[in-house]
């Protein structure tokens, strides 16, 4: 019953509200000018991989929950995840999106890092498609599943290493989108580089 209730659930999330929006606010009383103080939790920390960040949540514990990061009093990234979220981009991504669909958006094939590690299915580049530029993305292989594949084919998109999204492999799994960050990007300056 409760697993019927989760994917009832997810099937209801509709992609509707625009991420670009959070990134375009500005800063913190921009945020909270949009969304409304209530709904901006400001001034905490969520780790998130294998770091720490300090920023703002808007819609904390929700489907429409927002991790947001500052730069110098600045919105500089907008980050959401999980399996699904009322946020998409407007270039067209939203959590759940699968790769080929991904693939068809950027109109550009791209690299991703090998899966079974900590960074696991992240993009690291989108080699001059429409995405380059201020798109961050990770595609799900959560708890390393990989339905559709023997253990010899998965392995051979697995580890510390990149992968063209041609791989055969990769596209019989088709993995969907679990992370998505907007930035706007910045030289960062001697400490922030250590």
């Amino acid at each position: 019953f409760w697993a019927c209730g989760i994917s009832e659930q997810k099937a209801q999330i509709t992609a509707t509200q625009s991420l670009d929006d959070v990134l375009a606010c500005g800063d913190l009383k921009g945020l909270t000018a949009k969304y409304g103080q209530s709904n901006v939790v400001s001034d905490t920390n969520w780790v998130m991989g294998d770091d720490t960040l300090q920023g703002s949540i808007i819609f904390p514990n929700s489907t429409k929950q927002v991790y947001v990061y500052y730069r110098e009093g600045q919105i500089v990234d907008v980050t959401i995840h999980g399996e699904a979220s009322e946020w998409k981009t407007n270039s067209g991504l939203y959590l759940g999106l699968p790769l080929k669909e991904v693939q068809k958006l950027n109109d550009k094939n791209f690299t991703l890092s090998g899966f079974n590690w900590a960074h696991g299915g992240e993009v690291v580049s989108w080699e001059g498609g429409k995405l380059a530029n201020v798109h961050l993305a990770t595609f799900s292989n959560a708890s390393n599943q990989h339905e559709g594949l023997s253990d010899a084919e998965y392995t051979q998109i697995s580890g510390q290493t990149e992968f063209d999204v041609r791989h055969e492999a990769i596209q019989k799994l088709n993995p969907a989108l679990d992370m998505i960050s907007l930035i706007k990007p910045f030289i960062p300056n001697k400490e922030e580089g250590k």
